[in-house]
């Protein structure tokens, strides 16, 4: 959660309960079916009381996007991983789980996530996609011709298309986006990279193949 300063105790539980109660109504409405009255109504305050604090819809449902983004990839950021690519699908994986136990969410901030190009959710992002790489960079795993911040936009611009397709309307499809971005990452990372990156980004294009040439075989 993204500390506020200058609230009292009550200020920031009832913060909170605005913005719980900003996600729940996403989910259910959609982005566009949600209304300040109803959000009051939710939230046990007045409409006057939102756009005191918020100033408009639009900028109360970012937040409250942008603050479960925040604690998602506070999560992400903790989580001890020695290898750098290792870091990098589990982000992918955590992002993949995060969507499908809440499928319904994921549809309904999809208009807020494409009209994000810049924004505190896209840096969230960005950061921690950047972590990884910069492991990978620590490792000694990148051939040396390699521009490290160029691969970071290349591997980011690959996986953050993922969140901006219509998968969502089918789990298997939402299943095969992410591992298809897995895949996209492992033939980018095995061709600039040597050691522990390139051995496991061969092992996974490898399992993807199995796998992929299993499922049309069936």
């Amino acid at each position: 959660m993204k500390v506020v300063r200058g609230l009292t105790e009550r200020q920031i539980r009832r913060r909170e309960n605005i913005l719980a109660a900003a996600r729940k109504l996403l989910t259910e409405h959609g982005f566009e079916g949600v209304t300040m009255r109803e959000l009051a109504k939710d939230s046990g305050v007045t409409p006057k009381t939102l756009y005191h604090l918020f100033e408009s819809k639009e900028k109360l449902l970012l937040t409250a996007v942008e603050e479960r983004f925040r604690y998602l990839y506070q999560m992400i950021n903790e989580a001890q991983i020695d290898r750098g690519i290792d870091r990098l699908f589990y982000i992918i994986d955590t992002a993949a789980e995060t969507t499908r136990k809440s499928i319904a969410y994921a549809r309904a901030i999809l208009p807020i996530l494409s009209a994000a190009s810049e924004s505190p959710i896209v840096e969230i992002r960005k950061a921690t996609y950047r972590r990884a790489i910069t492991q990978i960079a620590d490792e000694g795993d990148f051939l040396d011709w390699v521009d490290v911040d160029l691969i970071n936009r290349v591997i980011y611009q690959q996986v953050v298309a993922t969140w901006q397709s219509r998968w969502y309307e089918k789990e298997s499809a939402g299943r095969l986006a992410f591992n298809m971005a897995k895949l996209d990452v492992s033939l980018i990372l095995r061709s600039v990279t040597a050691g522990y990156t390139h051995k496991r980004a061969t092992e996974t294009i490898r399992e993807m193949q199995a796998r992929y040439k299993g499922s049309r075989s069936g």
